[in-house]
């Protein structure tokens, strides 16, 4: 692969105000690192991180080279068109007054990208700590304002004296319209950078901040079955990312009960050691009351090294309720490219999915063992073609009301109800499942026993309890 170097000089930008950097209030988000919950067909382990995502930071466009700072300069090393090493020297750096601090835009992925730095830390930094942030713009060549784009990047403040103390944290994220940026509110003491002699500081009190990011090429298509469309609409990645009605939504739509949700990662090779410590994510699709997306990562089980395939549940928005949920039959694929190949990989399982890990039920369901690495990489199996693999997930939700009433009065309900608590010891739960039958066929079909559903949670005397049903019968369990 060829590499080639681009440098940018450029006057120092800065936050013109406090204000122009404002925030919601960032806190270590465990959204985009959601352990695998148990289930009687899956396992529970997926990396994990620590970083934070700022929804809407919002930087001027005022260019204030006065403050203590004198010119910067960014540096690009590309090795090809969705990966890059950004290298941004500012000088200065102990005597900047501006509150934040951002380089030059740098395209990767067709996507615009640019650092930002708090030499002070953010408003969220502990005190004395350094907030450093990647941020990614709309794609080049579409107005849009729905787009989204999976990176895996690692910031750095490198040390010239002695690279083995270069300051480095790595993550994922997907970057979109309400999440453009994503890094670090404690990134190190600052302390740390500022003495002289721990030697971060070089030629007149400069300081080299480093970004290595890779952008994930990608496309998806959505169908949901219950839809009288049947158009397939593939959403290219750097392109154009407007959704339509019955591809990738940005909300949960409890309407769409059944579907398949197809996820092509045109360059695979580019994450093959990324997705040993961290993973790889699609877009999010519509299931019930719940946001589901695929997650895929490497794990080793018993020394041999799997290709791991979770199903994940994103809650994408903020909203009053609390408790929504849905139960889900589903088969996570790895589709075979060979022409007129039949040869797929498949796995069946279910479980109820919540919003979030405060109700106790499943946020991620999946395999750390779908299959072995050895298996899916061979240039003959046909898994992986041209560097593309494709993942695929069809499911079927059911479509539930449920109700909690004690001593003998309706205390609360709703479709997709969720718990309700109970200062008593007696009330009434009503669990009502309105497509059963066709859940039936398809677990006949699929020859699945020992299924059972669970209800949503209901709490009767300071006890969490829940209705479970076997759909064909207690004796496929033996």
């Amino acid at each position: 692969m060829k590499h080639h170097t681009t440098t940018i000089a450029t006057s120092m930008e800065a936050a013109a105000t406090s204000s122009s950097c404002s925030s919601s209030a960032p806190t270590p988000s465990p959204s985009d690192q959601s352990s695998l919950a148990t289930s009687s067909s899956t396992t529970t382990a997926t990396p994990t991180s620590t970083t934070t995502t700022i929804d809407d930071i919002t930087v001027g466009t005022t260019r204030d080279g006065t403050n203590g700072a004198a010119a910067e300069a960014v540096t690009i090393d590309r090795r090809g068109e969705c990966s890059a090493i950004c290298k941004w020297t500012v000088q200065n750096f102990p005597r900047v007054k501006a509150r934040a601090l951002w380089s030059k835009y740098f395209e990767v992925g067709g996507y615009d990208c640019r650092l930002l730095i708090y030499p002070k830390g953010d408003s969220q930094a502990l005190p004395g700590y350094i907030s450093i942030y990647l941020q990614i713009m709309d794609p080049r060549g579409t107005s849009s304002s729905k787009w989204d784009c999976f990176a895996s990047y690692r910031l750095s403040i490198f040390n010239p004296l002695d690279d083995s103390k270069t300051i480095h944290r790595d993550s994922w994220h997907r970057f979109s319209s309400k999440k453009k940026s994503h890094g670090w509110c404690d990134f190190t003491p600052a302390s740390t950078v500022f003495d002289s002699k721990l030697g971060y500081l070089f030629n007149n009190d400069c300081v080299l901040i480093t970004a290595d990011i890779l952008i994930l090429n990608e496309s998806v298509s959505f169908i949901r079955d219950n839809s009288s469309s049947t158009s397939n609409n593939e959403v290219q990645s750097g392109v154009s990312l407007s959704i339509s009605s019955n591809s990738v939504v940005v909300g949960p739509v409890s309407d769409v009960l059944s579907g398949k949700f197809t996820w092509k990662v045109h360059n695979f090779s580019l994450f093959k050691e990324m997705i040993k410590t961290q993973k790889i994510m699609s877009q999010v699709f519509p299931a019930g009351e719940c946001n589901l997306r695929i997650s895929v990562y490497q794990s080793s089980v018993n020394g041999t090294d799997y290709l791991s395939m979770c199903l994940e549940s994103k809650d994408t928005e903020k909203t009053s309720v609390s408790d929504r949920s849905c139960w889900c039959l589903f088969r996570m694929s790895v589709l075979n490219q060979k022409a007129g190949g039949s040869n797929h990989v498949h796995r069946d399982s279910y479980g109820r999915f919540a919003a979030d890990n405060k109700s106790g039920d499943n946020t991620s369901l999946g395999w750390n063992d779908y299959m072995k690495m050895a298996d899916f990489v061979g240039a003959e199996s046909g898994f992986l073609v041209d560097d593309t693999a494709v993942f695929s997930t069809s499911f079927h939700v059911i479509k539930e009301f449920s109700s909690f009433s004690k001593n003998g009065g309706l205390n609360g309900g709703r479709i997709g109800g969720g718990a309700r608590k109970s200062d008593g010891h007696m009330g009434k739960f009503t669990w009502r499942i309105e497509n059963f039958t066709r859940l039936k066929d398809l677990l006949k079909k699929r020859k699945i026993t020992g299924l059972c559903i669970k209800s949503r949670r209901f709490q009767i005397g300071n006890r969490d309890c829940r209705l479970i049903v076997y759909p064909r019968g207690m004796q496929h369990c033996l």
